[in-house]
């Protein structure tokens, strides 16, 4: 009997230690204490605990009132944890309407001083409320005193007079070792939801009983003469609320890499979209929408499809612009690049305008609206068959449902010999359908005259190419001198003149030697630099000692000189979500090197050819001796913007054998 009593004791002791107090500030010394994250000790923060509860509370005289309260409390590690000290809260303050605000905000930092726990409570100078745009606001809060080793603890609500409901997020790019999550929804209030991630999630759906008190107040009078009264009376409603419930341990960490439009999209979450409102003896009203009904209200828009049919401000220009042009190509053309040249874009997105499309003109500046909004309008007046596309940039995610709140962007295209032509004009050095990437985003919604609709995609439709050439000379000392020339074209040709376009020659030479293992650069022209229609090239003379290695009577050199893969980007265990490349590709690198008088080919690489599955990618290599010198062509040529993560191990594998073979050197040994 003793030993049991002893082992129920000790059972009760060891779970009485374990056991973790959640309420804000109450922070152990055993957390701050705790030096690396046992489930992934590359981890540098982890988030201890987090807890979201929705509800929605009966406000007499305003409706149902939303209510989120959020708590979280983030360990942090080390230095590199400490991006995660800032947080901001997003909320929706339109010009006009309804607003969103945030209450109740607490937040401290916590450290160990002389062994005890200290806490130090963020000030109100250092919240910060920052206007995005028209519609949203933020709360800002970069947390105080961090060290290697503090916890810190935000707790706040937001309130909102709508009946949507925010994604529920249940995964980071860091750790969570304790989610919980509650969603209260009354019986009025029908949701669709969609589970997005590659986790089990467990939510666990039942129903409470809920009352709503009203009270009415009404006057009377017995005779003529006698007072008024006041009479109060109340009525309890009696309703069910859904309530949807989350209890989550040891979440993993979403690894982001390379090649992924927004790793946002595959973090695992629970989207709610209201489908449908019914009160107590009301006709029901239904809000579960179609792209449809989104064109369509968007048409309708006084500060969307109204902009487009606004003509007079631009009539005139227009005309001399265009006068004598038949062309359908060259007209839109001229009409695009005319766009681009009078409305810079002031850096805001937008799927309606800011101050309108007439005062955009006139002013020289708007948001991305505004732009193609105008464009289109051009476009239209003009004769062709011009129609905006609405879409959502890549770091503002995937429309789940269709919704007018997931679009945050405005395309213009164009119909000729039947084909769709995508056109941005906030981009200078952008060309028809070659967009930037931040637009490339799976499909737009092409909306049209009295909101007909149809979806199109964003891919960039041309393969991008990069085509180069070296001609060099290696002499006896182990230095190489030698000319490269590269052609760009299509996607690589417009980001090539994004990046380099507006530099100054020091500036360009400093750029392209970094760009190209620290060569030193004599020379170096670029043709066609500001002119996008005709084809871009560039071409240097070079010199470099680092790309040659000499020992005793052997000469040590990489055939593809600085034109090599060095780095295989693909480096997780496993990847669920797929790859991105933004644009199909095709990148062909040939070099051929003189070799110096003496010497002569002891061994070369050895000629390869592999490929992915589908079709998706392949390389080809070839270096051959041909009398002095040694000639190599590198060809890589991805055809596939969107690469399937089933296929992820053969991808990785795939760049790991480029990147060995292009380390491959060539010996030469002394006659």
């Amino acid at each position: 009997m003793k030993k049991i009593l002893v082992i129920i004791f000790i059972g009760f002791l060891t779970t009485s230690i374990s056991a973790q107090d959640y309420k804000f500030g109450k922070v152990s010394k055993a957390e701050l204490e705790e030096k690396v994250y046992a489930l992934d000790s590359s981890a540098n923060a982890v988030v201890l605990y987090k807890s979201r509860k929705t509800s929605f509370n009966y406000v007499q005289g305003e409706g149902f009132q939303q209510k989120t309260e959020i708590h979280e409390r983030i360990k942090i590690y080390n230095k590199e944890g400490y991006r995660w000290a800032t947080k901001l809260i997003k909320y929706y303050v339109p010009d006009t309407g309804d607003k969103e605000n945030v209450s109740k905000l607490s937040a401290k930092t916590y450290v160990l001083e002389n062994g005890k726990v200290k806490g130090y409570k963020v000030q109100k100078n250092q919240i910060f409320t920052e206007k995005n745009n028209k519609y949203w606001s933020q709360k800002k809060i970069t947390m105080p005193n961090l060290s290697d080793g503090c916890v810190i603890e935000w707790k706040y609500e937001i309130n909102s007079p709508y009946k949507g409901i925010s994604k529920v997020e249940l995964q980071y790019a860091i750790p969570i070792k304790k989610v919980v999550c509650r969603i209260s929804m009354p019986e009025y209030f029908k949701y669709n939801e969609k589970q997005l991630g590659y986790l089990d999630i467990n939510k666990i759906d039942g129903y409470e009983n809920d009352e709503i008190n009203l009270q009415y107040k009404s006057r009377s009078q017995n005779g003529a003469w006698d007072p008024v009264k006041t009479n109060y009376s109340t009525e309890t409603v009696r309703l069910t609320n859904k309530i949807s419930k989350i209890d989550m341990e040891n979440i993993p960490a979403i690894l982001e890499e390379d090649y992924v439009d927004n790793i946002a999209n595959y973090k695992s979450a629970i989207h709610y979209e209201l489908s449908s409102v019914q009160y107590p003896n009301d006709p029901i009203k239904l809000y579960s929408t179609s792209w449809e009904a989104v064109a369509k209200t968007l048409y309708k828009e006084s500060d969307f499809g109204g902009e487009i049919e606004k003509r007079n401000y631009f009539k005139e220009d227009l005309t001399a612009l265009i006068k004598g042009e038949t062309d359908e190509t060259k007209k839109a053309l001229l009409i695009f690049e005319y766009v681009k040249q009078k409305v810079k874009w002031n850096k805001y997105y937008g799927i309606t305008t800011d101050e309108g499309v007439k005062q955009a003109y006139k002013k020289g500046t708007g948001n991305i609206a505004d732009i193609n909004l105008i464009l289109t309008a051009m476009l239209q007046e003009a004769g062709l068959k011009a129609y905006p596309v609405v879409s959502s940039t890549r770091n503002h995610g995937i429309p789940i449902f269709p919704t007018l709140s997931g679009l945050n962007y405005v395309l213009a295209s164009v119909k000729i010999n039947e084909k769709v032509i995508l056109l941005d004009a906030s981009v200078k050095n952008s060309k028809p359908n070659i967009l930037p990437k931040r637009a490339i985003n799976w499909n737009g919604l092409l909306v049209g005259s009295k909101g007909n609709f149809d979806q199109v995609s964003l891919s960039n439709s041309q393969k991008a190419g990069v085509n180069s050439t070296i001609l060099a000379t290696l002499d006896n000392e182990g230095e190489i001198n030698g000319m490269c020339r590269t052609k760009y074209s299509n996607y690589f040709e417009m980001r090539y003149r994004d990046v380099y376009g507006d530099l100054n020659e020091e500036e360009l030479l400093s750029k392209i030697e970094e760009a190209n293992n620290n060569i030193e650069i004599e020379e170096i022209k670029i043709q066609n630099k500001k002119e996008i229609y005709k084809p871009l090239s560039e071409m240097f003379s070079f010199t470099s000692e680092d790309l040659v290695t000499t020992s005793n009577d052997k000469i040590f050199v990489k055939p593809m000189l600085f034109n090599c893969i060095t780095e295989n980007k693909f480096k997780l265990k496993s990847r669920d979500y797929p790859v991105d490349f933004t644009t199909k590709s095709s990148k062909r690198y040939s070099t051929s090197i003189t070799i110096p008088e003496g010497y002569e080919v002891e061994s070369l690489p050895e000629n390869i050819a592999i490929g992915l599955p589908d079709n998706y990618g392949i390389y080809r290599f070839k270096v051959v001796k041909e009398g002095n010198k040694i000639n190599t062509i590198s060809d890589l040529s991805i055809n596939t913007v969107i690469y399937p993560a089933r296929y992820y191990q053969e991808l990785k594998e795939f760049y790991k054998l480029i990147v060995k073979k292009n380390a491959e050197q060539v010996v030469l040994k002394k006659v």
